[in-house]
């Protein structure tokens, strides 16, 4: 048995602890190089522009191999393929209900309160930061999946139907969007030891929808490994600009409040 069979079948809640992890350990370097209480304002700048660039480039390498079907996609295949195979109807019914954290419906409703919340408590700036980071990435996911127009995998399990474009995916843009900013927002209000954590849980939440949609076998495993990157590039161009406007406004971003 090969290990990509073991990983879909036999040890995938394993997998699953593992890519958990993963994103959490991710989720709490980010947040301490990100960490107004400990970092300059001067470094943050360069951790978030580094975070750009690295965003990007990551993006535009995958785009280049689906786009040139190269090994990448082949990978992507093989795996959408094994899963179909090995993938336990249990499991797929768990993940069925994760994914639901990255619809559609709900992130809008979400997005909805926490606009209303901020329109509500006068928080004009964090309003024009969450809907230009939110609605922005939204549209930039329907550009992109028009511009690439990659068909998804075959998923035939009754589970979950998707519809439309692979490329990249659209729950994971919406979880990366949606529960990153509200972490950003958050942070600015919590005190700095709950930080770390709060960017910790958002991580392990928003790897969570990407990683179902990949055992549900809707998305190639690069269809959310490139969603991830290119909102993640996109949320820190929106946090920085905010920054540097109010910096020279004389302001306090909600990011950089210290405690």
């Amino acid at each position: 048995m090969t290990t990509l069979e073991l990983i879909a079948g036999r040890h995938a809640g394993l997998a699953f602890l593992a890519w958990l992890a993963g994103a959490c350990a991710l989720g709490l370097w980010v947040g301490g190089l990100l960490d107004a209480s400990r970092v300059s304002p001067a470094r943050r700048s360069r951790v978030m522009a580094a975070l750009i660039v690295g965003g990007v480039a990551v993006f535009g390498l995958i785009a280049a191999n689906v786009v040139t079907e190269a090994r990448l996609v082949v990978f992507d295949k093989t795996l959408a393929e094994t899963l179909a195979e090995q993938a336990s109807p249990a499991w797929l019914r768990f993940l069925s209900v994760l994914t639901v954290a990255g619809d559609r419906d709900l992130l809008l409703g979400l997005g909805t309160l926490v606009l209303a919340v901020l329109l509500w408590r006068r928080r004009w700036r964090d309003a024009a930061l969450w809907l230009a980071g939110t609605l922005g990435a939204a549209g930039l996911n329907v550009l992109l999946k028009s511009a690439f127009q990659r068909v998804r995998p075959e998923h035939l399990h009754g589970f979950t139907q998707e519809l439309g474009w692979s490329f990249p995916s659209g729950h994971a843009t919406g979880a990366m969007a949606v529960y990153g900013m509200l972490a950003y927002l958050l942070a600015g209000l919590a005190p700095p030891a709950w930080r770390q954590a709060m960017a910790m849980l958002a991580a392990g939440l928003i790897a969570s929808v990407g990683y179902s949609r990949v055992m549900l076998q809707v998305h190639y495993l690069s269809d959310v490994i490139a969603a991830f990157a290119v909102t993640a590039a996109w949320l820190m161009t929106c946090v920085a600009v905010r920054e540097r406007t109010d910096r020279s406004r004389g302001l306090t971003p909600s990011g950089l409040r210290s405690r």
